[in-house]
């Protein structure tokens, strides 16, 4: 009896610790990642003013599959014109097998990278990261050298999951410039948007595994500013990020046109600043009444909130995790616009200088943008179902599933293979429509 109880005993056992490796070695489920709603004919938005767009996009970088990416080019050159996005046609991810990309040469050496250049993904196709500088000025005093190799997606270390992953946006101080980021949207032609940014400034103390830096010039001193090897991880300093970086997510068309959400790291990590430019007058030596605004957010800027801007077409709205921060009517830009996202310094007043060796770094999980473009033909705004009797939209129209396209849809086949498709119902569709199904993104 005490034999079979021994035994019966080690069975137990047995079977569980299999059953624990069993578990253990099973993959971890993929992060939820944004979806694109479908069977919508125009989107709103929350705050006081629903807004009316008709397009959205969404570029989701919290599990992105590096080694894929890594393994694959961009097959066709990049086209910069306005109808680069298919933001009109059916749900389109940025995954390697929506057709953007070709089979390329695998490494061997790096078969699972850690970090990613940006521009060898295929969000380079809607994005453009920047490579171009800007020479020192009396009150910018240091020159400022955008490199492509200061974006990149990088594994994100704070999660258990080890496919999660997000964007960085990365500047360092060497001791003749700093090495700057941005990212540019293709299309030029936005014309009021609401847009939502998932970010951080990332304390020090972090750990990002980084591509290394591209060959600077002026050439450094390699024993003060050593290359850091690529895909290698390092531990940042304690406590925040250093001073002396803006990050900046803003419209633009020019100086005098644009609407901004700035932080400042030299700032207190719960202060952000907004404004709709030009919000100093230089002639007069003055900052112009109304024009900026230094508000002090609910959470701090060093840890995961939603930062959002609404461009609307007499106000301009801030938003920090859906709750309203400032709101103003002055300068509300009116001519077409990108969108632009960078973390920089030039050693002016604004910015402040970085102490050379150091870096910044802005971890991005997701951009979200609902918008219209200046060449959108002209439709009837959305009117509620009481007046147009259009069915309800409170989840039961067409289908039954706000988020179900319409079955009776034309569909257009997905990629490059079917863009002349959906420019054809883009250019056909009916002019003066109502929006019978509207969605509120914010809602989803």
């Amino acid at each position: 009896m005490k034999t079979n109880v021994l035994s019966f005993g080690i069975t137990v056992i047995y079977l569980g610790t299999v059953a624990s490796a069993l578990l253990v070695a099973r993959p971890p489920s993929q992060l939820p990642a944004k979806k694109r709603p479908q069977g919508c004919d125009c989107y709103t938005i929350s705050g006081p003013d629903p807004g009316y767009f008709q397009h959205y996009k969404v570029w989701d970088f919290r599990a992105v599959d590096l080694k894929k990416h890594a393994n694959l080019n961009l097959s066709e050159p990049i086209d910069y014109d306005d109808e680069d996005w298919d933001d009109d046609a059916e749900a389109e991810g940025q995954e390697p097998q929506n057709g953007r990309l070709s089979p390329g040469v695998h490494n061997e050496k790096d078969p699972d990278p850690r970090s990613l250049l940006f521009y060898k993904t295929s969000f380079e196709k809607d994005w453009s990261s920047q490579n171009w500088e800007r020479r020192g000025t009396p009150i910018a005093p240091v020159l400022m050298i955008n490199s492509k190799h200061n974006v990149f997606l990088t594994r994100d270390s704070d999660q258990n999951n080890p496919h999660a992953t997000y964007l960085v946006l990365r500047t360092t101080r060497f001791s003749e410039y700093t090495s700057t980021a941005e990212i540019e949207t293709r299309i030029r032609n936005i014309y009021r948007c609401s847009l939502r940014v998932r970010l951080r400034l990332l304390p020090a103390g972090s750990v990002v595994s980084q591509p290394p830096q591209h060959k600077e010039w002026p050439p450094r001193d390699p024993q003060r500013h050593p290359t850091v090897p690529l895909n290698k991880t390092i531990p940042l300093r304690d406590s925040r990020p250093p001073d002396g970086a803006c990050a900046g997510i803003f419209t633009y068309h020019d100086s005098t046109c644009e609407s901004d959400i700035e932080i400042l790291t030299r700032d207190p990590s719960h202060r952000v600043h907004y404004a709709n430019q030009p919000d100093y007058d230089f002639a007069a030596d003055h900052e112009i009444p109304n024009a900026s605004t230094i508000a002090d957010i609910p959470v701090p800027w060093t840890t995961w909130s939603t930062h959002r801007l609404d461009w609307l077409s007499d106000m301009s709205r801030w938003y920090v995790n859906n709750q309203i921060q400032d709101a103003k009517s002055y300068r509300v830009p009116e001519l077409e616009s990108m969108i632009v996202l960078n973390l920089w310094s030039d050693g002016g007043l604004w910015t402040g200088d970085m102490r050379i060796g150091d870096s910044i770094y802005m971890g991005i999980e997701y951009i979200e943008l609902v918008y219209n473009r200046s060449s959108d033909a002209f439709r009837a705004p959305y009117v509620s179902p009481s007046q147009n009797q259009a069915p309800p939209t409170n989840g039961s129209f067409g289908n039954g599933n706000p988020l179900e396209p319409d079955r009776k849809d034309e569909k257009c086949k997905p990629g490059r293979q079917g863009r002349e498709c959906r420019r054809k119902k883009w250019r056909n569709r009916p002019l003066h429509e109502s929006c019978r199904r509207p969605c509120n993104i914010d809602q989803l």
